[in-house]
């Protein structure tokens, strides 16, 4: 191992102190400084080789470290697809000190794409801590290969290899992260497929083009304190695909299971999360299995939810096939700006296979601004309804008269439990609407209308129950502008009415002027 003069002067007193006392088992770590290889870190000089065998050089029990400074790694198409690689290693430090940055200058001059990673741990590897690793690229790229940080192991169900899965296992666990930044990735901030017993501390992604961080098949994951700025797809990415078996997609490097397992994606605990300006959904959840998000905050997801919480089945014209989520629940949200608020939606193909309808997610707890089409959405898309979404206090503020208003919609679902759901809006339109809504449950809705309503015509109802049964609890409508005889709750389709409704056990439309009476036309 080739270490610098000043490294050696570093660690010298402590040797020594070790040598001294007996008691003490422990050694001391070997450190590789790229420096030592021919780094200089001046931003300017290619320090490719440098930087690469530096990363060779570190062995089990080594910390690779990066100084202070601008270290450019300008070769394209690097050996082993990175600018740093670990593998076949247990007990590695990757550690940038304060003022250190990776900048990647890599990309193809013609197509503006990228043409390798930041650091890449590929199996089989273990106990691999990252430290403060700063990785930027210098220029804007399309969305193409380039993940700021990449992790690929393998799952091991105890199934044997995966279809599709060459040469041995290659399995990956422990891997913590602390304090990383990566900025303008051509692909995902952060990605793993197929690590077990994940840490992310502190980690920031700025202006990715693909997801900020993303998981696929991984299981037991404690992620806190996760800022996602600008990623061009989800800010945060739970996703585990579906095949009828155990199965490894060599060119996408994904991996897909036939039923939700220990691997999909599951045992996730996630705190304090803020995505700001996503291009897709705040945090995606597909396929996943145990996940506890406590502390999000959206703000800015133009193009999609806070929340997305969905499933494809073969043959429904999606690209990808992933089962109904179970397990999850999330409390303490808060979306602004978004196009919807929270999001759950099947889809469950021609055959109606309820492993693609039948979710378990609970939301708790949420706060909702400013959505412009739908605040909170249930669905499925075919007449096997989705099934399983529970949300307990949510307060939902609204200005939009296009889409879903920015209200609530539900529509070919069944056991939707609601707890407390109070709507403000600025205008008067439907800001709850259930249709085809089976075994609807509603503690208590309050809608409040603050505008005037329409110059010319009747006023919408603010609350739609169309093909809809269960039961209501309480209805509070607050309209200080309602016209004389206005409907507040409008219950329709021939049959529901007069067979089996939606129980609306209390009804309250404040001033008196509006209509106390459950219409069916």
């Amino acid at each position: 191992m080739t270490l610098s003069r000043r490294r050696i002067m570093a660690i010298a007193p402590a040797a020594a102190a070790l040598a001294l006392a007996p008691s003490v088992q422990q050694r001391a770590r070997t450190v590789v400084d790229v420096r030592a290889f021919g780094a200089t870190g001046d931003g300017t000089t290619d320090d490719s080789r440098a930087i690469q065998a530096a990363a060779a050089a570190t062995g089990s029990g080594c910390t690779l470290r990066f100084p202070s400074g601008t270290y450019r790694f300008a070769q394209r198409w690097p050996a082993g697809t990175a600018a740093i690689v670990i593998n076949r290693v247990a007990d590695v430090v990757v550690e940038f000190e304060p003022g250190a940055e990776l900048l990647i200058d890599n990309l193809d001059p013609v197509t503006h794409t990228g043409t390798g990673h930041g650091l890449l741990v590929r199996g089989p590897a273990s106990r691999i801590s990252l430290r403060d690793v700063n990785i930027r690229w210098a220029a804007r790229a399309r969305r193409s290969l380039g993940d700021g940080i990449r992790v690929v192991g393998c799952p091991t169900p105890g199934e044997g290899a995966p279809v599709g899965w060459s040469g041995p296992l290659a399995p990956v666990d422990q891997v913590s992260m602390s304090d990383c930044v990566i900025r303008a990735s051509p692909q995902t901030g952060v990605v793993m497929h197929g690590v077990s017993d994940i840490t992310v501390d502190r980690l920031r992604v700025v202006d990715s083009r693909a997801d900020g961080l993303h998981f696929n098949a991984c299981r037991r994951a404690r992620i806190a304190d996760y800022d996602a700025v600008d990623t061009g797809d989800d800010g945060l990415a739970l996703v585990t695909y579906y095949a009828p078996e155990f199965s490894f997609d060599d060119a996408a490097h994904t991996f897909a299971f036939p039923t939700l397992i220990d691997w999909s994606n599951a045992d996730f605990t996630i705190n304090d999360v803020r995505v700001h300006g996503s291009q897709a959904n705040g945090i995606r959840i597909a396929g996943a299995h145990r996940v506890t998000v406590g502390g999000l905050v959206v703000t800015g997801a133009g193009a999609g939810s806070a929340v997305m919480a969905d499933s494809a089945a073969p043959g429904t014209d999606v690209g990808w096939n992933y089962l109904a989520s179970r397990g999850v629940r999330v409390e303490d949200l808060s979306a602004t700006d978004c196009d919807t608020g929270i999001h759950l939606l099947a889809r469950p193909g021609a055959v109606g296979d309820r492993q693609f309808t039948d979710f378990d997610v609970t939301i708790d707890e949420a706060t909702l601004d400013d959505c412009s089409n739908w605040s909170v959405r249930a669905e499925s898309l075919s007449d096997t309804t989705a099934r399983g979404l529970r949300m307990g206090n949510c307060r939902i503020s609204a200005t939009s008269t296009t889409g879903g208003n920015g209200g609530v919609g539900l529509e070919n679902t069944q056991q939707i439990a609601l707890g407390d759901m109070s709507i403000r809006h600025a205008n008067a339109v439907v800001a709850f609407r259930a249709s085809n809504a089976e075994q609807l449950a509603v503690d208590r809705l309050e809608v409040t209308i603050g505008g005037s309503g329409p110059a010319t015509g009747t006023p919408s109802p603010c609350v739609s129950l169309e093909d809809s049964d269960g039961t209501i609890t309480a209805i509070d409508v607050y309209w200080p502008a309602a016209p004389p005889g206005w409907t507040a709750v409008r219950q329709s389709a021939a049959g529901r009415c007069s067979v089996d409704p939606a129980i609306v056990r209390a009804l309250k439309v404040t001033p008196p002027g509006g209509s106390f009476v459950v219409t069916c036309p």
